[in-house]
């Protein structure tokens, strides 16, 4: 299954940054310098894209991209949400864009084998509509009309893993509208069972998927917005989950990055926080959480940046086998 990475975007297109071939061999003995990049290139798509995902949808050996789009509603005339498809040409740039219609305010898409037939499908959590929205891929870089399955109130954010230990991909959202997150088994033919809904306290907005506890077994780590705090919801390897547990982090969690970001063999957390409103969004900061291996966090660090981080991502950019991190 090919495995989807999410960055939050806006405006009407998004842009790609190229890592620069230059290196420092005269001064690795004393370090690389900061990473460069390449001028960033911009690629059309729909309205207002708000997440991407990464994957192979045409078996030709590069990596397309996914894009939600949340549409218009306030536009005259109004512009409908949709999900972009750009298929990677191999050099950097991307085909003009196919968009599908997938509800009426995409928020968030990722990428799994729900059919179980080597291909790439999508989902899509429709905050609009209620409904997560799951495009079957025909392995020619097109995909199906999408096909709804109810979840929890204004779904914002859709992980992809197999849950309940079946072998099939499930998908989990998390529904801003509701305080809770939908669980949805997959059936392995495209198509899942109703949702079942987890308490994940205040205004849910983002869910990642990481084995926290290390059991075997997969768990849940979700941004409550309003309530300043992650939430982590351990899975007893049958698709259920015990009671949610909450880690303090900065105001206004809207993103999460899991990674090791200390070489422990546990899986940490890097929380991109939006700050409050009230304050103008002047205390936007990224919270560093350790992860103990028992399902428990602790904070180790904290980083204001200062106006609305919405995004953050963990990657070794520099070649020293150390992950960093990117807001």
């Amino acid at each position: 299954m090919n495995k989807p990475s999410a960055l939050c975007l806006s405006a009407t297109t998004f842009a790609l940054l190229l890592g620069s071939s230059a290196r420092c061999a005269a001064a690795l003995a004393n370090g690389c310098p900061e990473p460069s990049f390449e001028a960033a290139r911009t690629f059309d798509t729909g309205r207002n894209p708000l997440s991407v995902a990464m994957g192979e949808f045409n078996g030709d050996g590069r990596l397309d991209l996914a894009v939600a789009t949340r549409g218009c509603a306030g536009c005259s005339p109004k512009v409908s949400g949709s999900v972009s498809v750009l298929l990677g040409v191999g050099d950097g740039t991307f085909a003009v864009a196919v968009n599908y219609s997938a509800g009426s305010a995409p928020e968030a898409v990722a990428i799994g084998d729900f059919n179980l037939d080597h291909e790439s499908d999508l989902v899509v959590a429709d905050g609009g509509s209620d409904n997560v929205f799951v495009l079957l891929g025909k392995g020619d870089g097109t995909f199906e009309q999408a096909v709804s399955c109810g979840a929890g109130i204004s779904p914002v954010s859709v992980a992809v893993a197999d849950l309940n230990g079946d072998g099939k991909p499930d998908l989990a959202t998390a529904n801003s509208g509701s305080d809770d997150v939908s669980v949805f088994f997959g059936n392995g033919d495209g198509t899942f069972a109703p949702a079942v809904n987890h308490s994940a306290g205040v205004n849910p907005v983002f869910i990642a998927f990481a084995d926290f506890n290390g059991d075997g077994k997969g768990d849940l780590a979700v941004a409550n917005v309003d309530a300043a705090k992650v939430a982590v919801l351990l899975g007893n390897g049958d698709g259920t989950f015990r009671d949610a547990l909450s880690q303090a982090v900065g105001a206004g969690p809207v993103f999460i990055a899991v990674g090791d970001l200390n070489g422990d063999g546990r899986p940490d957390l890097t929380v991109a926080n939006e700050g409050s409103s009230a304050r103008g969004f002047a205390d936007g900061s990224v919270s560093v959480l350790s992860g103990n291996g028992d399902g428990s966090f602790q904070a180790v660090g904290g980083y204001l940046t200062g106006g609305r981080p919405r995004g953050v991502a963990v990657s070794d950019l520099d070649g020293n086998g150390k992950l960093d991190r990117l807001w």
